[in-house]
């Protein structure tokens, strides 16, 4: 099973996704702050992390930065900010499931 960390405060957002992933066997784990991503990636291997880029706190930029010193394979997916300057692919703040779902499918190897 693929492990995956779905960071966002939108709890519509994370019960949507939470739910398709799972159906679709991926073990997600939610959490709400972007520190909390960094934190879990350091003692885990995750094959994809999800951040809403709603900031507060650490910026999700921040924590893909250090996401990406500590993990440089780990994929990364912004959710609502397409000016991202990171190694991490970005969807705007219209979501569409379907295609966050096609985007992990393809990414988290």
């Amino acid at each position: 099973m693929k492990n995956i960390i779905l960071c966002s405060s939108n709890p519509i957002l994370i019960k949507s996704l939470y739910s398709m992933l799972r159906d679709d066997g991926y073990n997600v784990e939610t959490i709400e702050h972007p520190a909390q991503a960094v934190q879990m990636v350091m003692r885990r291997h995750y094959h994809c992390v999800f951040v809403d880029s709603e900031p507060f706190g650490l910026s999700a930029e921040d924590a893909a930065k250090i996401i990406k010193a500590v993990s440089p394979l780990m994929p990364i997916l912004f959710v609502g900010d397409d000016r991202v300057d990171t190694h991490a692919l970005a969807v705007k703040t219209v979501i569409d499931l379907e295609a966050i779902r096609r985007t992990i499918h393809s990414i988290a190897v």
